[in-house]
């Protein structure tokens, strides 16, 4: 009924290189082995966050800049914390 819709396109895998039809298991886990311990996933918040900025790419600009606005973000509340305390 809805799935065979043409006007819809089909969703891609994230990573570039894989087949659309691969199912979950194929696909490589880029998470570090620490997060898969832990249970995060994409799924979690704080998972959401860790395959975000794993996902980053040091080579392109863009992504060097986002690294530097996720710390400033993340490490603005701990300055501003311990200024008020001092």
């Amino acid at each position: 009924m809805f799935s065979e819709r043409d006007d819809v396109d089909r969703a891609s895998p994230a990573h570039f290189g894989i087949h659309p039809d691969a199912i979950g298991e194929e696909r490589p886990d880029p998470r570090p082995e620490e997060a898969k311990r832990m249970g995060l996933s994409r799924h979690t918040e704080e998972g959401a966050v860790l395959s975000f900025a794993s996902s980053l790419d040091r080579g392109k600009p863009a992504h060097r800049m986002m690294a530097w606005i996720l710390l400033v973000t993340f490490a603005a509340p701990v300055i501003y914390t311990l200024l008020v305390l001092l």
